[in-house]
């Protein structure tokens, strides 16, 4: 697999040090420390993107299925499995070299993944059939099917308590079932539209965040009590929490900002300016830097130490309040030339639609 495109420019004297373009859409990004890579699903390239991480350089691209949205990484065997949302696939690659290993199939609209090293398992959160797929990470082949609810995508592990957590985002509800026989045990319900969940085992919290009510639910590991919620910005899908659990990350699409939440005390303490609609993160421990995919910029976001206190809001553009300038373009039906005169001293609508 070749590699393809220029390295971001990286400046040391700034806490986001740079955005370097990996492709279209990217989506979720894991981190090897060890090998010093990071991988990029790519949703509208069709691609899982390596970056060398001390170069920010890309290493090489691989196709995989159409609209990978997660990827996860299994250390010993060095394989990448990505999520391909519109092939109801999972896709296979080495980690070192791209090349693919195999394509298996499982639910409708695969748009999770979830991860458990020690039982050698993947699962795979299918949204439209409300299942997730158990697969065995060493003989590449599916063993089975967890039933879960409509919208059932994100899912987290955690491992000391042998217990996998689905996010089902149109039932408004996480399926908790058990990661080695993969039999339902409860359903915990939530605020409507579950994005993601992550596991905290060292402070005892699954973490849910609420895409539409721009929250973050704290729900006990131990009898999936929600203790609490935590108001970030618009629209949070992504998160990762670090090694210690002591700061979760939570990347607010709908605001071009990562929330860094206290895990201890429950609350906001600062938030990062990254690029448009940020996807998801991962942090590399070893340079103390945050690694953000904004699906809306095509670009990966190098935060270096981000628990420290920094920008609240985007710079406002300086024709932000002023008049709109004038200007005329042909329209689509004819080339008709439309003028702003047309609206002036009117009341008027704008609808932008997102197809995520």
């Amino acid at each position: 697999m070749s590699a393809q495109g220029p390295a971001c420019s990286v400046d040391l004297s700034h806490r986001v040090r740079g955005h370097c373009p990996v492709g279209k859409g990217p989506e979720a990004v894991v981190v090897d420390p060890d090998r010093r890579r990071a991988y990029v699903a790519c949703s509208r390239s069709n691609a899982v993107v390596a970056l060398d991480l001390d170069r920010a350089a890309p290493v090489w691209r691989a196709p995989v299925g159409r609209e990978p949205i997660p990827v996860v990484l299994d250390r010993p065997t060095r394989r990448l499995f990505s999520a391909d949302a519109r092939s109801d696939t999972v896709t296979v690659l080495d980690a070192d070299t791209g090349a693919r290993l195999v394509r298996l199939p499982v639910g409708s609209y695969p748009a999770g993944l979830g991860h458990h090293s020690g039982l050698r398992r993947v699962y795979a959160g299918n949204t439209a059939d409300g299942t997730v797929t158990a697969i065995d990470a060493d003989r590449l082949e599916v063993i089975g099917t967890v039933p879960a609810e409509l919208g059932a995508g994100s899912v987290a592990v955690d491992a000391g308590r042998g217990l996998g957590y689905c996010a089902n985002f149109m039932a408004g509800s996480v399926t908790v079932f058990d990661a080695a026989t993969l039999r339902p045990l409860r359903r915990i319900a939530v605020r409507e539209g579950p994005c993601k969940v992550v596991s905290n085992p060292a402070v005892g919290h699954l973490y849910v965040a609420s895409s539409l009510h721009g929250t973050v639910s704290r729900v006990s590991l131990d009898d999936g009590t929600v203790l609490d919620e935590v108001p970030v910005e618009r629209a949070p899908v992504g998160m990762c929490v670090d090694a210690p659990g002591e700061r979760l990350y939570v990347c607010n699409r709908g605001a071009g900002t990562v929330s860094v939440l206290d895990t201890a005390a429950g609350r906001e303490t600062h938030r990062v300016t990254v690029g448009n609609a940020p996807g998801d993160c991962a942090l590399d421990p070893v340079s103390d830097t945050l690694l953000v995919s904004n699906a809306g910029s095509g670009t990966l976001s190098f935060v270096h130490r981000p628990w420290l206190p920094g920008p609240v809001r985007p710079a406002v553009h300086p024709l932000v309040g002023r008049p709109l300038p004038h200007f005329a373009l042909p329209d689509l039906r004819g080339g008709r030339i439309r003028t702003t005169r047309e609206w002036a001293e009117k009341k008027y609508v704008i609808n932008f639609f997102a197809s995520w």
